[in-house]
């Protein structure tokens, strides 16, 4: 599927998109197709673009809310909308466990956040899951080893 970026890039100038979330890299649009547009608002967000785009095509698991497109830029990542969860309960749930200490021993987890240099505190936050078909999927994990060195020492 062609993504026409400028015309996503006015529209969100033009305010016909709804804000659906924000960090202190990105802020995010829901297209109303069933994507979201995440933006970048600096050299943060433009690293977990980055970072998002790449693990989504390199990665088999399933775990991770699919990236349609990227921009030359790199600033405007397409992924697939998810429906947010209440509490990290929901995952736990989904896959039996009572904790993250649990879930992260799975196999389906065991090495997956080491394989794409994730931080593993970041891969706990309720905000960093989603519900797509029904399943909890990782929909924030553009903050990697790499991308954190835009952060200050605080993070």
């Amino acid at each position: 599927m062609l993504v026409d970026f400028e015309n996503i890039g006015q529209n969100i100038s033009m305010h016909k998109y709804s804000l659906i979330g924000s960090g202190t890299g990105r802020l995010v649009y829901d297209l109303d197709n069933g994507y979201v547009a995440k933006v970048a608002k600096n050299k943060k967000g433009i690293a977990q673009n980055k970072a998002e785009y790449q693990i989504s095509t390199m990665d088999d698991t399933d775990l991770f809310a699919e990236v349609l497109a990227m921009s030359d830029n790199c600033r405007f990542l397409i992924m697939v909308r998810a429906e947010r969860i209440g509490s990290m309960t929901v995952v736990w749930k989904y896959y039996n466990v009572n904790n993250n200490h649990e879930l992260f021993h799975l196999d389906n987890f065991r090495d997956f956040y080491k394989k794409y240099n994730l931080l593993f505190g970041d891969l706990c936050r309720r905000s960093s899951w989603g519900i797509v078909n029904e399943r909890p999927v990782i929909i924030d994990y553009g903050f990697t080893k790499e991308a954190r060195r835009y952060y200050n020492t605080f993070f």
